[in-house]
């Protein structure tokens, strides 16, 4: 099986893509913001604020209210993308039926999550007072687990019959 090339787009979506991009307020500043780390733009000059920081600032008690409910929930969806590319880096090699399905449902689970941040920092429509917010690399995740089946399908085909 090719299951390396699920794990390689695993670590590129974890470490890489931007999750969604979000305008400050009243256009104050715009940024995008990503599994592990927020890069944000302002009159203020540029800001990269890895998510340990982000961490930080929530136990500090410089944020508060929304904003470190929104923080901890986008932690959480880190951590559960964390644990299932480590699922998938330790299952390789190993044949187990129901691994492309457990890959999924991480990604859905920590979608649902990073959605909920957003919902949690700018409201259900991602619209408020403090800016707001487009996920469209959460979209494009969830557009993507609806393709693993496919290419569950594609890999099996040319690995060939298992003997």
């Amino acid at each position: 099986m090719r299951r390396y090339i699920l794990f390689f787009l695993l670590c590129v979506l974890f470490f890489l893509l931007p999750l969604q991009a979000f305008v400050i307020g009243d256009y104050v500043g715009i940024g995008i913001q990503g599994a592990v780390y927020r890069l944000q733009w302002t009159g203020y000059g540029t800001f990269f604020f890895p998510i340990t920081r982000e961490l930080v600032f929530v136990l500090n008690g410089t944020y508060s209210g929304r904003t470190a409910l929104s923080v901890i929930l986008w932690l959480a969806g880190s951590v559960l993308l964390a644990c299932t590319t480590i699922y998938a880096f330790f299952h390789l090699d190993n044949a187990e039926p129901g691994y492309y399905r457990q890959i999924a449902y991480g990604l859905i689970a920590a979608c649902g999550i990073w959605l909920g941040s957003c919902i949690a920092q700018y409201g259900i429509i991602f619209h408020s007072a403090g800016g707001f917010s487009i996920p469209l690399g959460i979209l494009l995740i969830l557009g993507w687990v609806a393709i693993i089946p496919i290419y569950q399908k594609f890999s099996e085909r040319l690995a060939g019959p298992e003997e």
